[in-house]
């Protein structure tokens, strides 16, 4: 069965998770993410690249545990630095560990 997706003003189609569309003329085809990256950098730059180019070529899988809702508060885990998480209270952002801001809410009697 066919498919047919839009991207900023692009048809994508796909077949059996092989997605291809045309780019400035030229066909290309790939995974979902690589074609949108490469309608992306035609429309921003005008330069056509092919979406094998890209370093990054698929969606990232959602963690298990990426946030925790505590007393009102959503605190999520920092990808970038592995057993970090941060928080945003009143503005300002507070970032730890996670028993650290747990005890930062409830020492400070912070309350939504």
């Amino acid at each position: 069965m066919k498919k047919r997706y839009t991207h900023r003003g692009h048809t994508i189609e796909s077949r059996d998770e092989v997605y291809s569309s045309n780019v400035g003329g030229k066909s290309v085809s790939g995974s979902l993410l690589g074609v949108k990256q490469c309608i992306d950098w035609w429309c921003d730059t005008r330069i056509f690249r092919r979406p094998a180019e890209f370093e990054r070529q698929g969606f990232k899988t959602s963690q298990s545990r990426s946030s925790e809702s505590y007393k009102g508060f959503q605190i999520m885990v920092d990808e970038k630095q592995p057993g970090l998480w941060y928080m945003l209270v009143r503005g300002q952002l507070l970032k730890g560990s996670l028993p650290k801001l747990k005890q930062f809410i409830d020492q400070n009697s912070l309350s939504r």
